[in-house]
Parts: C-alpha cells; structure tokens; sequence
C-alpha cells in the first residue's frame, strides 16, 4: 500500500513537471511572495536580502504564531528598518517579534554564533551551487545539516534568489525540510507506517515524529523526488500549500479543492494530489 501511494505522488508530480512547481506552487507560497516583498524593498540587492532571509529561517522554529504571519512580519520590519549593522539589528528584531517569544534566548545565541560569520560572506556567488550553501551552513551552525532550518534556510535562499530575479536550480541532493505540516501529510498519506490511526490524533502525531523519525520521512520524500525528476525541495512547496489547504480545512476535500482553485493552482492531478495527500485524515 505504502509503495503504491508513493509511486501514484511521484507519478502525477512526474506529470505536472518541474516547470509547474516552480510557476504553479512556489510563486503562490507566502513565504516565497514575502520575500519577493523584501527584495523589492531592498532595490533587489541580493546580498542584504540573502543575509537576513536565511538568518529569519535559522530562527524559524517553535513560532508562536502561524508561520506565514512571522515572515510577514519580518518583511514588514527590514522594509521599514534596513539595517546598518547587520548583527546588532536582526537580534533586536529577534527581540521585538512576538513570533520569536518561545526560545528567544537560544534563538539570540544562534544568531551571535552565526551572523559575524554570515556577515562577512559574499552569500550570492552559492546560489550557482545550493549544495555548497548547505554544506557551509551546516558547517556554520556546527549540525548535521538535515535539520529543519538548515534545509529550509538553502529553500529561502533558493527563494531570494528567484523572487530577485535569478535563474537558480536546485540539486537532488538536498532533503525536504521536515516540519509539522510535512509531517502530517506524510502520516496522513500513509507514506510512513504509524502504530496508531489517524485523523484524530494526526498533529499529536506529528509533533512526535518530526524530529524522532526525521530522516525516515526524507528518504521517502527524496524517494518521490527521483521518480517525479523533481528535487525534494521543490517538492516542499507543493506539499506546504497543498498540505496547509488540507490542515487549515479539517481534512474536508471539498473545502481544500475550493481553496486550490481560488489560488489558481487547481486541475485534476492537483485533486487526487489532494485525495491521495489527505489519505487516512480525510473526513468520511
């Protein structure tokens, strides 16, 4: 069942291609339409916008807040804030997000271990190679580089870098940055074998699984990836929207195929996309 399900995703994502995640899923994430924001506000410099995006998403864990209203508010603050000294000022936006309240100590101690390294980096020469970016980050941050914000801070790059106006691909090689939203939906698609049965208890679940069995739900991601020909982290974004329209719904396919036709991104793959995304957590 679990292979079935796997190869029916890679084979409607296979269909759609990559040209489709790139214009039909990446450029109506939030995430990627903020930072298009921010390279706007900063006369597409993409040094500076680099700089800060990819130290917001290594502090992007644990966010009293939906995920979307943090980067908002972080576009809102640079915009209206360009900071002089790089360092000094991401830490008092650190201080003043109500986003970042839970942890804030250790998010300001990542920051002071990691931004004197950042600052001084020209940022935009490893956009021709993400892979190189991954790798210095992990190094930077002294952790394996699977982790979530460390794969999720090369995605934003990846971001900055087409939202400024780049042409910036992205290899094979890097896994799916694994968070609560990737999580449920590759519990409730039934991609990963769980001891309990969703729905009911599919986000308690989640927050179980996400670290514990992190690298289990990036092979079967990265497993989608080389059959679809579409690299995991392209591969985020669909699951990102089409997962949050399931989540934000309660299951409810009707609900989350109305949401995805509003967006723009709706045919009749996207729907069993969504059928087969919902899985075992859809209402009956």
């Amino acid at each position: 069942m679990m292979n079935s399900v796997k190869e029916r995703i890679a084979s409607l994502l296979r269909g759609l291609g990559i040209n489709w995640v790139r214009g039909g899923f990446e450029e109506r994430d939030p995430q990627y339409l903020t930072v298009a924001r921010l390279c706007r506000g900063f006369g597409h410099d993409v040094e500076v916008a680099l700089r800060l995006t990819i130290l917001n998403a290594l502090v992007s864990y644990q966010l009293a807040g939906k995920g979307e209203d943090h980067w908002n508010y972080f576009a809102n603050y640079f915009i209206g804030n360009k900071p002089v000294n790089l360092c000094e000022d991401f830490i008092n936006y650190v201080m003043s997000s109500r986003y970042l309240v839970r942890y804030r100590d250790s998010r300001v101690r990542r920051i002071r271990n990691v931004c004197p390294q950042i600052a001084k980096l020209s940022l935009s020469r490893y956009l021709n190679d993400l892979s190189s970016l991954w790798r210095l980050l992990s190094n930077i941050t002294k952790t394996r580089g699977d982790e979530k914000t460390i794969v999720f801070a090369v995605k934003m790059a990846y971001y900055v870098g087409r939202a400024c106006g780049l042409e910036v691909l992205v290899p094979m090689e890097i896994p799916i940055p694994v968070d609560y939203r990737v999580t449920v939906i590759t519990i409730c698609s039934g991609l990963i074998t769980v001891t309990v049965s969703p729905p009911d208890n599919a986000a308690d679940l989640a927050r179980e699984l996400m670290t514990r069995r992190r690298a289990e739900i990036q092979h079967v991601w990265n497993e989608i990836g080389r059959l679809s020909g579409i690299p995991p982290l392209n591969l985020d974004s669909v699951v990102w929207v089409l997962g949050g329209l399931l989540i934000n719904s309660s299951f409810n396919i009707d609900k989350a195929i109305n949401e995805a036709r509003a967006l723009g991104a709706f045919n009749e793959k996207v729907s069993e996309l969504l059928h087969l995304f919902g899985g075992r957590c859809v209402e009956r």
